[in-house]
């Protein structure tokens, strides 16, 4: 057999290139984490938001009773429907939702962060303040009646008496409220009366108790504003983690990958027809 009718093998490569996917997926784990947590917002803010309703509905119309429920039904209300946004945006991988995300978490970040360093800032002057208004309600005889309801109650429930000065804060007319009984314990302390006819007629002093309650509420409000502070800024951190968990979402879901080459298995072809180089061979 000659070499014309010897079939000849070529060799070609070709070069071909993948389709680029639509839209890179978010990790699940990613994803799943991320809609959990505000899942569990979402159910926080519907109880304070319940709360608030409830709260509302039992207690009279007061107007700083009722400025704290409104404040309790506007944070309630805002953390859910944020929760269920963020939520939902995960879960459908909606990039103009998560954006819409993100851009409230960035807005929640600051406005919390720029409340609690003012709180923080202005903490000692607050304090200041409020103990110069317990200070205005002495003599406590003299007070209004909604204080002395409240300073009764106060004394009977904390064991205390007074505001900073102990019984002397009601002048001479102290309430029941700060009656300790007849047994001396370090609690109670013999109150001098400051009437000299009631001296003169050595009319018997009564125990009362001696610790003033001024500083147990002062001891109380900065409780109330350390834990303030800790959720604010508490808040603050989670919002600003999940702004940047919805940016890194945003990122995935809007970055194409750059298309790859690759390169096809060798693909072998039988041709009946010689090669060229064959005719040299031949003319030889």
């Amino acid at each position: 057999m000659g070499m014309q009718d010897r079939p000849t093998v070529s060799r070609f490569s070709v070069s071909v290139r993948k389709a680029a996917p639509k839209m890179a997926k978010i990790n699940p784990c990613f994803r799943r984490i991320f809609v959990f947590f505000n899942v569990l917002f979402a159910i926080f803010g519907a109880v304070a938001l319940g709360l608030g309703l409830l709260v509302h509905l039992q207690l009279d119309e007061h107007e700083d009773k009722f400025s704290a429920v409104i404040v309790l039904v506007v944070f309630g209300a805002v953390t859910f429907v944020l929760a269920v946004l963020g939520a939902y945006g995960a879960q459908k991988e909606n990039t103009n939702v998560l954006i819409a995300f993100f851009v409230f978490m960035c807005v929640g970040t600051i406005v919390l962060l720029r409340i609690a360093i003012v709180m923080a800032i202005s903490r000692p002057e607050l304090t200041s303040v409020i103990k110069q208004e317990f200070n205005k309600a002495v003599p406590l005889d003299e007070a209004s009646g909604d204080i002395k309801t409240t300073m009764d109650y106060i004394q009977k429930q904390a064991k205390c008496c007074g505001l900073f000065n102990g019984y002397q804060d009601w002048g001479d007319r102290v309430p029941d409220s700060c009656d300790c009984g007849s047994d001396k314990t370090h609690q109670c302390q013999e109150m001098n009366s400051r009437n000299p006819y009631m001296q003169i007629l050595g009319v018997q002093s009564k125990m009362v108790y001696s610790q003033p309650c001024g500083f147990m509420m002062m001891d109380y409000i900065s409780l109330v504003f350390d834990v303030t502070l800790g959720l604010l800024f508490g808040f603050a951190t989670l919002a600003l983690l999940g702004g940047v968990m919805s940016l890194a979402m945003i990122i995935c879901i809007t970055a194409i990958p750059r298309p790859k080459s690759i390169s096809t298995p060798p693909i072998f072809a039988i041709s009946p027809h010689p090669p060229k180089y064959s005719e040299l061979i031949e003319s030889a």
